[in-house]
């Protein structure tokens, strides 16, 4: 069994943290930087949808909700009606909040189409969230997709509500940042009210068939990595079942041939989408085109084998599913934001609005509905993000939002207050969080204060941020 090494751990770890931490740094960046708005409130949106995930993960255990269930995890038909209706009512409010009924009739859409058969596109598209609410319980996937339209829908009642009505006004910024954490505080007693302040958890599936076989989501997997003087061998094992999950042996020309591949594909789709008007931008469509050539390569070229007796080395990295599948969603989320920024007029828009606000509107884009745009988009990853949350920390807290908080604006604040900032921002924080514990002899407490020891470093030879 080779050994643990623990800044390598401390490396998985912080990208796993790193993804968390941008699901709601992203929002918070996008909301301050198009929007103007210093959001302290956005902490408590995140707690809005990791309480709201319990509505589908956990019915029995929502007041109001629980005399429509039959047991903690089961709803009547009438819980499932009342489930079904708020998917559809919350996913056309969210489009309802991008411009009013013109919205529900196809007005942002990026091609002309008649009204009746947008509004038909956008029933539906009610109709299947709420399906998957309904049927889905108690499902977590379904529980943080309705947890993400329902925040979508809500967050930008701010906007339209206080955030709007005071930008009108002209006030400071100052005062903007007073006014937000005013929201944040009546949004986080309205939350407890609601729910009540006892602790909660999701109810997780422990174990998932994939294949016939049966995975389990919690326990950590150990990844176990040989390097010989032929090549390279990964083995990855469950350590309850002490089944071995995959073995791979990968010669050192098959290695050579997979990063070769991965960058000819990787070049090819950026060639591509360079002269084309493809939907996906050149570096996010050469980064998924190299990573497929990688894989393909490297599953084409792979072959079983033995654990080598004495390697020239090795080590292991813990890893559970769970948090492997949070960095995947992070991911996924960012290409498909990175898409809408890049790809179409509405994401050119947020950004002609985020660099001036008011060239943006003499050139003739109605920041008004930019705005609430970025208020749905905040909404939605920080709906997604809350119910991320309460599965990476295993507890519902009122105050769980605020914690995170901290650390999505030290992000923000490194990145130097730009979306893709935010970004870059968010996994140094993360890793400076996990590393700093590992290299200094500190607490598990001492993780936020090591992200700013870093914020503080970087801004003192960068004051702009690293992309500001």
């Amino acid at each position: 069994m080779p050994p643990e090494t623990a800044l390598l751990q401390a490396i998985v770890n912080g990208i796993a943290t790193g993804s968390m931490v941008a699901l709601g740094a992203i929002g918070l960046s996008m909301v301050y930087s198009i929007a103007e708005v210093p959001n302290f409130a956005h902490g408590d949106l995140l707690t809005l949808g990791a309480y709201m995930a319990l509505l589908v993960n956990k019915p029995g255990n929502v007041p109001l909700l629980d005399t429509l269930t039959t047991g903690g995890q089961s709803a009547t038909m009438g819980g499932t009606a009342v489930l079904f209706a708020l998917g559809v009512v919350a996913t056309l409010g969210a489009i309802y909040m991008l411009g009013g009924v013109e919205a529900l009739l196809g007005s942002f859409w990026p091609v002309d189409v008649p009204g009746g058969a947008a509004l038909a596109v956008h029933v539906g598209l009610g109709a299947a969230v709420g399906a998957i609410a309904s049927l889905g319980v108690p499902s977590i996937i379904a529980a943080m997709l309705f947890s993400g339209i329902v925040v979508a829908a809500l967050g930008p009642l701010q906007e339209r509500y206080v955030f709007g009505k005071f930008r009108a006004k002209d006030i400071s910024l100052a005062m903007m940042l007073v006014v937000s954490l005013a929201v944040a505080f009546v949004l986080r007693f309205t939350i407890q009210t609601v729910f009540g302040s006892t602790t909660r958890s999701y109810s997780l599936q422990p174990e998932v068939e994939v294949f016939g076989n049966s995975i389990n989501m919690v326990v950590v997997k150990f990844f176990d990595f040989y390097v010989t003087g032929g090549g390279f061998l990964l083995n990855v094992s469950d350590p309850v079942s002490e089944a071995v999950l995959f073995n791979g042996v990968f010669s050192w020309v098959s290695i050579l041939l997979m990063f070769v591949a991965a960058a000819a594909a990787g070049y090819a789709g950026y060639r591509y989408r360079r002269g084309t008007r493809a939907i996906l931008g050149p570096y996010l469509l050469g980064t998924i085109a190299g990573i497929l050539a990688f894989a393909v390569i490297g599953f084409l070229t792979n072959s079983p084998g033995p654990v080598p007796q004495s390697p020239i080395h090795s080590t292991r990295v813990r890893l559970s599913v769970l948090n492997g599948a949070i960095i995947v969603l992070a991911l996924g989320m960012m290409g498909l934001l990175h898409t809408l920024l890049r790809a179409t007029k509405v994401g050119k828009a947020m950004r002609a609005t985020s660099d001036n606000r008011d060239l943006a509107e003499i050139r003739g884009i109605d920041v008004d509905q930019v705005t609430m745009g970025v208020w749905v988009i905040a909404g939605l990853f920080a709906g997604v993000g809350g119910a991320t949350l309460g599965v990476l920390f295993g507890t519902l807290k009122i105050t769980m939002g605020f914690f995170i908080l901290l650390p999505m604006f030290a992000a923000v604040i490194l990145g130097g207050i730009t979306i893709y900032g935010a970004l870059v921002g968010s996994y140094i924080v993360g890793l400076a969080m996990e590393i700093g514990i590992f290299a200094l002899p500190l607490g598990a407490t001492y993780r936020t204060p090591m992200a700013f020891v870093v914020l503080i470093l970087v801004l003192l030879l960068k004051p702009e941020g690293i992309t500001g």
